[in-house]
């Protein structure tokens, strides 16, 4: 089960000349699909990056940003969460499905997103029903829990954190890293 959950971290340098990833302040995070892998890119390789995607298939990402020295509070983005969360939509994947329903909880927590009463049969069936309540015209989102081992809970709170970059010190000595 925690298999399933692995995000793996691609920790392959730049080839860009003159990249700026490894001093930046801010980066874009991809999630490659369906490889289930976490790439950092600097704005400049995000665009080459986006402009390679198939049309009509945007990337799955987020902003992040390096953790200043002296903050002992993680910092989460959550416009890039919300976005993150309206592009899982996109992709037909279980493990997609069940991020998106825990980036529905962290936007619940947050009150970007706020749930709603059911409307529709499938609505019912869902475990939870969420709208943006800036977005008046938004049909609600019908989400369903993924099946967890209650064992396996803390893997799965692991793989979510580092894949938004809240995991502390990444592997091979990086600097600390949140979204913002």
């Amino acid at each position: 089960m925690s298999d399933d959950w692995k995000i793996q971290r691609d920790r392959r340098a730049c080839d860009r000349p003159g990249c700026p990833l490894p001093t930046s302040k801010s980066w874009f995070a991809v999630l490659l699909w369906p490889e289930c892998v976490r790439r950092d890119l600097c704005d400049a390789c995000f665009q080459d990056h986006e402009r390679k995607c198939a049309a009509g298939e945007a990337p799955i990402f987020w902003r992040a940003l390096r953790k200043s020295s002296g903050s002992k509070e993680p910092v989460l983005d959550l416009n890039s969460l919300r976005l993150l969360f309206d592009r899982l939509g996109t992709v037909a994947d279980d493990r997609a499905r069940a991020l998106r329903y825990f980036c529905a909880l962290l936007l619940l927590r947050k009150r970007v997103l706020r749930m709603v009463a059911p409307r529709t049969a499938e609505q019912e069936r869902a475990d939870l029903v969420v709208t943006d309540p800036k977005l008046k015209e938004m049909e609600p989102v019908a989400l369903f829990a993924p099946a967890i081992d209650l064992a396996n809970l803390g893997a799965v709170k692991d793989e979510l954190l580092a894949a938004i970059g809240e995991g502390g010190v990444a592997e091979g000595g990086d600097a600390p890293v949140t979204s913002t």
